[in-house]
């Protein structure tokens, strides 16, 4: 059985060299469970990319665009999305301030 376990991101390690300005922090929480928190900064994003996990995000703050599938959707803070596995998708932070997402794998 696994223990529970807290993920605090003050106190998480940053990997803050991503292309387009990005920061984030990554918990594997169990084989199959994967918590990524990240900052986009204004003007920043992921470039298209895919993989065969689904993903679950949230905008915690900031105005996010995302683009999945050639289908674009803008979310404010309190938005989730549902990415599909192997869907192709990219998100850029349309706003004039950081943007804040978390996903889950």
């Amino acid at each position: 059985m696994e223990k529970a376990r807290v993920f605090d991101v003050n106190e998480m390690e940053w990997k803050r060299d991503w292309p387009r300005g990005l920061a984030s922090c990554v918990m594997k929480m169990s084989p199959d469970a994967t918590l990524q928190f990240w900052e986009l900064p204004p003007g920043g994003g992921a470039d298209p990319h895919q993989h065969p996990e689904a993903q679950l995000t949230y905008v915690q703050s900031g105005i996010i665009k995302f683009v999945v599938s050639g289908e674009a959707f803008v979310l404010n803070a309190g938005c989730f999305m549902l990415i599909p596995p192997h869907a192709v998708h990219q998100a850029d932070n349309i706003g004039s301030q950081t943007a804040i997402n978390v996903d889950f794998f």
